[in-house]
């Protein structure tokens, strides 16, 4: 399924997210003048590749609890009914609406609804395909390729909490999240290996 000389990007057909191989990376305001990073751990993706390549869907799923800035303590908050409700709201989900060209060189734009926190708004990701290479561990049998993507969303658009006024002025979560995906989809499942390693249930 790797892709011919004259275009860029899989093949079509059916591939998958690789969730040990792919980073979810979001950056917001924190405490008003700071930035935090973090990442979603757990992710389940599917995406078909039409012949015409405007044509192609992609389905994601992102476990929201799964949820990593490298504190214990600010994760439980960010996880808790104060911002993302993980408890009532245990996944976001993003399904594609249409793939627009780009003029920049291996780049497109990919539209799509997002689900977050009970609530849907449209978003936009600016993509660009990186590259492509056969699996590390299964060379003969994973064929795998990059992308990158990136866009900003708004909290309140989700109805996402704040965290409230800080008594400096400002809130103690900014509005705009920047959002960074390195991701890497391959032409099998990733399920059963996920399942061997313990990375899933």
């Amino acid at each position: 399924m790797a892709s011919t000389p004259a275009a860029f990007g899989p093949g079509p057909g059916t591939w998958y997210l690789d969730p040990l191989h792919s980073s979810l990376i979001f950056v917001a305001h924190y405490l008003r003048f700071g930035r935090v990073q973090g990442t979603f751990g757990q992710a389940h993706g599917r995406i078909h590749v039409a012949e015409d390549p405007t044509r192609s869907s992609v389905e994601v799923e992102i476990e929201t609890a799964s949820l990593n800035t490298g504190v214990n303590a600010r994760d439980a908050h960010l996880r808790s009914a104060d911002f993302l409700d993980v408890e009532n709201h245990p996944s976001l989900y993003f399904t594609s609406t249409g793939v627009e060209p780009d003029r920049r060189r291996n780049s497109f734009r990919l539209h799509g609804d997002l689900e977050l926190h009970g609530v849907v708004r449209p978003v936009t990701l600016n993509t660009e395909w990186v590259g492509e290479a056969p699996d590390y561990g299964d060379p003969e049998g994973t064929y795998g390729h990059f992308f990158s993507a990136t866009t900003r969303l708004s909290l309140s658009d989700f109805e996402v909490g704040d965290g409230g006024p800080l008594p400096w002025g400002g809130r103690m979560v900014g509005d705009a999240v920047d959002i960074v995906l390195e991701v890497r989809i391959q032409d099998q499942d990733p399920d059963d290996f996920l399942r061997q390693i313990g990375h899933i249930s």
